[in-house]
């Protein structure tokens, strides 16, 4: 058992369910039966929280962590998408570019505006890719990674009791990032 956040004392989730069978009169026999695995496995669960339980204002937290964390892992996606879309169309327009110089006859003059044409989109797109598409998912890769810092500091390890979570999840309303 451990001290609870109000000083009394707490079970964990299991022996806080054996506790309440046993004040319906329904365990009997169950708590004898708990082999020595059983009980070792519950105090090695029990061993790796942290801290006490999450509180109904921290679980609110940490489930907008959750979402927060969900959202961003989303837009992390499609900034990834987007930006490996682009590479793969600079990569088309290099070899675009190393074909046409490869055929460029020196007198060809609607050849040389083609790879002209092509030059001036190659280092468009490039520098989209390195002052647009690549700084802003650097960005949301940081922010994510400051989330999941915070998330793992605050939320992880902690024991969360059921009744504490469904009180958190109702009526829960996160602030916008």
């Amino acid at each position: 058992m451990q001290k609870s956040r109000n000083g009394g004392r707490r079970l964990s989730t299991s022996g806080l369910l054996l506790a309440k069978l046993a004040l319906l009169g329904l365990v009997g026999g169950i708590v004898g039966d708990v082999s020595s695995s059983q009980a070792d496995s519950l105090q090695v669960a029990q061993g790796t929280t942290t801290g006490p339980a999450l509180s109904v204002p921290e679980l609110r937290d940490c489930l907008c962590m959750e979402q927060q964390m969900s959202t961003a892992r989303d837009d992390l996606d499609l900034r990834q998408d987007l930006l490996n879309e682009r590479q793969q169309e600079l990569a088309n327009i290099d070899h675009q570019v190393q074909d046409q110089r490869a055929n460029l006859s020196p007198d060809d003059t609607v050849g040389q505006q083609v790879l002209k044409d092509l030059m001036a989109q190659q280092q468009t797109l490039r520098t989209s890719v390195q002052n647009d598409l690549r700084p802003a998912y650097n960005t949301e890769v940081k922010q994510l990674n400051a989330v999941v810092a915070k998330y793992n500091a605050q939320c992880v390890n902690r024991e969360r009791y059921a009744t504490d979570v469904a009180t958190a999840q109702q009526g829960l309303q996160c602030p916008k990032p």
